[in-house]
């Protein structure tokens, strides 16, 4: 007898949200009410809109090869970054190298550094 109740509240609560899902996905598909696309050349362009999406495929060939020309500029740019940091982090190596094979550090396998026993840290 009980499972009678929570039966029934269970279909109602079901039913209220199937109701809200079924209201807001038909707002969504009769809304006319359109936002212009983001990043666009021509922002007056609607997502709605085909006929100006397809009055513009000329113009943007020539906005892709200066968007390519960019990425390509700036992949160059991080290419040369990459490239200085490397030249950076070989330079501390060899540091690290030559301070360990002069006994002044001495480095674990898990990377960590010490110093010698008894000798004075410059750090404090």
């Amino acid at each position: 007898m009980k499972h009678l109740p929570a039966l029934f509240t269970a279909l109602v609560i079901t039913t209220v949200i199937g109701l809200g899902i079924l209201v807001i996905g038909v707002n969504a598909l009769t809304n006319t009410n359109t936002v212009a696309l983001q990043n666009s050349p021509n922002s007056s362009i609607t997502a709605n809109d085909p006929a100006n999406n397809n009055a513009n495929t000329g113009g943007s060939s020539a906005t892709a090869s200066s968007d390519v020309q960019q990425l390509q500029q700036q992949v160059s740019a991080l290419q040369s970054q990459l490239d200085q940091a490397n030249q950076t982090i070989q330079q501390y190596q060899s540091l690290l190298s030559v301070l360990q094979q002069r006994e002044i550090i001495h480095i674990d396998q898990n990377g960590n550094i010490y110093l010698p026993e008894g000798s004075e840290s410059v750090f404090h």
